[in-house]
C-alpha cells in the first residue's frame, strides 16, 4: 500500500507513511485512517510522516494534507522522515497556518518518535 497509517507509539505518536507510486485517493484514504485513530483520543498526538520512498507527489496533495491531516484537532508536533525541500516548505506552511510548531526533520523513523517523545516530556503535556 502507498499510504499506510498506525500507530507507533499506541495512544502517541501516529505513524503515517507513503511510497510510490502515490494517488490522490490513497492520500485520501489516508486521512480518514488518521482520524479515525486519533478520534478515540482525548490527550495532543503527534505525528511522524514518512516520506522517504515518494520520488513525486500527485497533483492536488496541499488541500488534502491541510484539510485532511493537519485540521485534527490534537495533532501537536509533526516529525519529518525524508529529504524534499518541497515537502517541508509545504509542511512548515500547514503548522503554521495552523498553529503548530514547524516540524522536526530526521533521517528515519526511530529518531523521529525519540525526538517527538523528549518534545512531549518537555512539555509535560502528555
Amino acid at each position: 500500500m502507498p499510504a499506510r497509517v498506525s500507530w507507533f507509539t499506541p495512544g502517541a505518536i501516529i505513524l503515517y507513511e507513503i511510497s510510490d507510486p502515490l494517488t490522490i485517493d490513497e492520500l485520501e484514504r489516508a486521512a480518514e485512517e488518521i482520524w479515525a485513530l486519533a478520534a478515540a483520543m482525548r490527550d495532543p498526538l503527534d505525528m511522524i510522516f514518512d516520506y522517504r520512498k515518494v520520488a513525486d507527489f500527485p497533483r492536488g496533495v496541499l488541500p488534502i494534507v491541510r484539510e485532511g491531516h493537519f485540521m485534527l484537532p490534537t495533532l501537536d508536533h509533526v516529525a519529518l522522515v525524508g529529504s524534499q525541500p518541497l515537502v517541508e516548505m509545504m509542511i512548515s506552511t500547514l503548522t503554521r497556518a495552523t498553529f503548530r510548531p514547524d516540524p522536526t526533520l530526521h533521517p528515519d523513523v526511530e529518531e523521529a518518535a525519540a525526538a517527538l517523545q523528549q518534545i512531549a516530556n518537555d512539555d509535560l503535556n502528555r
